[in-house]
């Protein structure tokens, strides 16, 4: 767990957490797409991004058009610049008294049980540790122990939760998009302006059928956040011959045994 500990905290400086937080002014038409670890990040920036663009899927890995907002100063990449499509899309993790204000948010929430597992599967991996290095026990007392760089989940919850009648703000249910993926969907792209059912229809075709798990997994390295770890590696300590691995699934230790991350 101290190996853990060590190299998350290199994960992004002081500086460039500063610069995608209260250095940042977003413009009013930006889109965040904001979650606690694990609760569905990838999948609605996919979906965003695919409505955005009408189904393109040119990119390498879905960071290097979707900045991380704390991430993107020491990954080179220019918060201010334009992007690939509008409106301009960031990756949040930042509770809702700490991110960038004067934006859109989408707010995806999880069950915390779901989004602890999943979280235990991927941040070992991603600071250089082979499966099993740690149990769950340990696990949930190092996150529990300030671990996360985005604090308790509770806290994280209920901070957006406040903020949930603002008209800027779009609460989701990472379950809710399991169990209808186009009808959530389609209530993003409402939300976002697009008509669905007029014009705007083939973009959201586009955005359901490459949103889907089957879609992703077949194209897993375009998701697997090796942009982000390229970069951060060595200021994390991981060692040179260590291999990332890209998004699969994850196991789970409710209701179902297995499950996307």
């Amino acid at each position: 767990m101290d190996i853990v500990r060590a190299r998350n905290a290199g994960m992004h400086t002081a500086a460039s957490s500063e610069a995608g937080t209260a250095g940042f002014r977003p413009r009013p038409t930006d889109v965040f797409v904001v979650t606690y670890p694990k609760c569905g990040t990838t999948w609605v920036t996919q979906i965003v991004h695919q409505l955005r663009t009408g189904g393109d899927m040119s990119f390498g890995e879905i960071t290097e058009v979707v900045p991380w907002d704390i991430l993107a100063l020491d990954c080179g990449q220019d918060l201010a610049a334009d992007q690939v499509a509008a409106p301009r899309l960031f990756k949040s993790h930042e509770p809702a008294d700490r991110i960038a204000r004067g934006a859109r948010y989408i707010v995806v929430a999880r069950d915390p049980l779901d989004a602890f597992v999943s979280f235990y599967h991927f941040l070992p991996s991603y600071v250089g540790l082979p499966p099993g290095s740690l149990t769950v026990e340990e696990f949930a007392d190092g996150v529990f122990d300030g671990v996360s760089h985005s604090g308790y989940i509770w806290d994280f919850l209920l901070g957006w939760w406040r903020r949930r009648a603002e008209k800027e703000v779009l609460w989701l249910c990472f379950e809710d998009l399991k169990e209808d993926l186009p009808r959530e969907v389609r209530r993003i792209a409402a939300w976002l302006g697009y008509d669905a059912d007029g014009a705007d229809a083939p973009r959201v075709e586009a955005a359901t059928a490459n949103s889907s798990f089957e879609f992703m997994r077949s194209h897993g390295a375009q998701f697997d956040e090796h942009f982000t770890f390229a970069r951060r590696r060595d200021a994390m300590g991981v060692p040179a011959e260590y291999v990332f691995g890209e998004a699969g699934v994850v196991g789970k230790l409710s209701k179902q045994p297995l499950e996307e991350n």
